[in-house]
């Protein structure tokens, strides 16, 4: 461990999130402000707006806070497991080499790169509050947005080592430094970060819950038809750029990978 992570606070959590709806944020904060704190142990929020990329300003609130654990999340993640402080904690502490925890992720990435294009290797869970995708337009006003719960294959053990995490939330307890190089914007930028972690001999990991921990609600308004067209089209293009730079890892599992980098 370096000397930058030795003189980070080990008895502080910080939340990060980009922002650009205040009604969104202010309920992840009211589940954030729920939260049991573990004793002798902070609690500090970063938000972010204005933001350009997400990777850009994620790296610029690592860089800010001394937190040795670092809570990356989506305005419109709520976390409904209120003992999650300590149940990261816990694998933390038992298990050194875990550098990253997500609650839904793939043990292994198809050919496409994107990680819940296989449903054999995908794991996890989260509830969701949201509208059926391919009727958006089909119902409008009508297609009303739903509580459900989205599971993928169940972990059995304690966790399970994955290649890639949904960005919804990443939760560290290492600074490793975002790729802010590859592509800009909003749009899968959680692959790489997974991946930088498997490099630098981390395990990423997504681990049994009981309860579910968190809900990704979703935007409060639908995507007009030409931005859905435009959001696709930039995450062709990234996926481009990702499949080129991190070709080793496609249809590889995550603990051939592991091994292969291990420290």
């Amino acid at each position: 461990m370096n000397t930058k992570e030795r003189q980070m606070d080990g008895k502080k959590f910080c939340f990060i999130s980009c922002v650009n709806d205040e009604v969104l944020y202010a309920e992840c904060e009211r589940h954030i402000d729920a939260l049991h704190t573990p004793d002798g142990y902070k609690i500090e929020k970063v938000k972010i707006t204005g933001a350009k990329g997400m990777a850009e300003a994620y790296q610029k609130a690592m860089q800010q806070s001394d937190a040795r654990y670092k809570v990356y999340l989506h305005q419109d993640t709520f976390i409904l497991n209120k003992n999650l402080l300590h149940d990261v904690l816990q694998l933390f502490t038992r298990h050194p080499r875990i550098g990253m925890i997500g609650v839904v992720g793939a043990t292994r990435l198809p050919s496409s790169g994107v990680w819940f294009n296989s449903a054999l290797h995908s794991f996890g869970e989260a509830r969701e509050n949201r509208r059926g995708g391919g009727l958006n337009y089909l119902l409008g006003k009508w297609n009303k947005q739903t509580d459900r719960l989205m599971r993928f294959r169940r972990v059995r053990g304690e966790y399970l080592p994955v290649v890639v995490i949904d960005g919804l939330i990443m939760i560290t307890q290492y600074n490793i430094p975002w790729r802010t190089d590859l592509y800009g914007g909003f749009i899968y930028y959680e692959g790489p970060q997974c991946i930088e972690f498997i490099k630098q001999g981390y395990e990423v990991v997504v681990p049994r819950q009981k309860p579910t921990w968190c809900m990704h609600y979703g935007n409060r308004t639908e995507r007009a038809k030409d931005e859905e067209e435009r959001y696709r089209a930039q995450f062709r293009a990234n996926m481009e750029i990702f499949r080129r730079e991190y070709a080793e890892f496609l249809r590889k599992p995550a603990r051939t990978l592991l091994e292969k980098y291990r420290r």
